[in-house]
This record gives C-alpha cells, structure tokens and sequence, in this order.
C-alpha cells in the first residue's frame, strides 16, 4: 500500500485519542474495495475546511434551543440530525453542537460505552462496537469522536450501506461547523470545541498530531484556551463551559 493510501486512511480513521490499530482496520478489508470507498469518503468529508468566521453567540443559542416553541428547540433539532442531517441549516447546526451545554445530553468523563466500542473497534469486533456506539449515542448524539468511530466500524461491516453514509453525513456535518468557528491560529480564532477530546479529534482531521505537541491551557470564564505547539507549528482551541460545568 502506497504512502498517498495511508493518508487517506489518516483522514478518514482521524485516529482519535483512544488510538486504534490502523492495521488492523487495513486486513479486515480487502485493498481494492476499501480504498474506493475511502476515496469517496475522504471528498466527502474534508471539501469544506477552508470557511470559518461564524461567531457563536452561546447567551442566544441557550435560550433557543430551551424553548419549545423556537425553529432551533434542541429536540427538533436531533431529530432531524438523527435521521438526516443534511435537513439542517448552517444556524441549526450551530444551535445542535454548541447547544449540547444547554441540553438533557451528557456523558461522565469515562464512559463504559465509549470504551467498549473503542476496544472492539480495535481488536476488530465491529458489530459489538455498533452495539456500544449506538447506546453512548442515545446520551451524547452529537459527539464527533463517536461519530466517526460508528462510520469506521460500519464501513467495515457493511460498506456502502445507508447507516454508513448516514454517519459520513454526520460526521461531515459537525466536523464543518467545529472548523467555521475559527481558523486555529491563535487564542482569538481559536476552534470552538465541546471536549478536550474532541480537540485530539479535530487537530487529527486536520493531519496534526497534537499528543506530540507541548499544551498550555489558560482559564476563562465561559471555558479554557488550549495551544498546542510543536516548534513552529501551533493549534488553538477553546473548550466551552458554562458556570455550571465549573460548579457556581
């Protein structure tokens, strides 16, 4: 397998913070067919990245998504998501992932279900990863990590199928919006993120492997700046927390 296969494998495999054994993943398919749709996959997914600005107006965006009677009430808003994303407006988008503070969705920091399908993505267990991934998704649907984990193990186990390109369309949806709320560059266009590992996620779309980098982090009070740097390459993101999240 050549060096231009392997990265698109980096691109879509995004080997998140749990790191998964590309090799593995590479056996379980045979070359030819796995590579097309990996191709395909790979446009789909990383056409978009050079859009950002968007500003996000978390004060507006909590009273929206906590309103029933509003377009952006959280709930109408995963539905459309769960079944077909592409129904929502870039504004939809914005209110679904940075809602998720304002919502009823919530996962502990180790969560068993996570776990489980990432060990079994690992050692090649793809059905038992999709029974986990499914059950973490009914507590966090808008995960990015777990998206892209359920994408991975369902283009495994039935490429091709409308569950995998459901979770392509997912996946893509929120990866976007993640990468129009800023550029990275610096602590002011940092990208807008959920979790921290959701920071390793993203930075990996985007080809940099930031456990190798060295980490700053600066407390504000709607979140945190963490810089990565690496010599004279650096990443920026903020994590958001409300007040809440740090216990007033």
């Amino acid at each position: 397998m050549n060096s231009g296969y392997l990265q698109i494998i980096h691109l879509i495999i995004f080997t998140p913070p749990r790191h998964i054994n590309i090799q593995i993943l590479i056996e379980l398919k045979s070359k030819t067919t796995m590579m097309t749709k990996l191709k395909l996959t790979a446009i789909l997914l990383l056409f978009s990245f050079s859009a950002w600005g968007q500003i996000i107006n978390f004060d507006s965006i909590k009273v929206n998504v906590q309103d029933e009677n509003s377009a952006m009430y959280y709930e109408k808003l995963i539905y459309k998501f769960k079944f077909d994303p592409t129904l929502l407006s870039g504004e939809e988008v914005n209110h679904l992932y940075y809602g998720k503070k304002f919502s009823k969705y919530t996962t502990g920091l180790f969560d068993k279900d996570f776990g489980e399908c990432s060990d079994n993505i690992s050692s090649g267990n793809m059905k038992k990863a999709i029974i986990h991934g499914e059950k973490y998704l009914e507590k966090d649907p808008t995960n990015t990590e777990m998206l892209a984990y359920m994408e991975m193990a369902y283009r495994i186990l039935e490429n091709e199928s409308k569950d995998h390109v459901l979770y392509i369309m997912k996946t893509k949806t929120l990866v976007d919006c993640i990468l129009r709320s800023g550029d990275g560059k610096t602590k002011e266009t940092a990208y807008i993120v959920n979790s921290i590992g959701e920071e390793y996620f993203i930075a990996n779309v985007l080809g940099k492997n930031i456990g190798t980098y060295k980490r700053r982090s600066e407390l504000q009070k709607d979140g945190a700046i963490d810089g990565f740097s690496k010599g004279k390459d650096s990443i920026f993101f903020k994590v958001y927390r409300t007040m809440e999240d740090f216990g007033f």
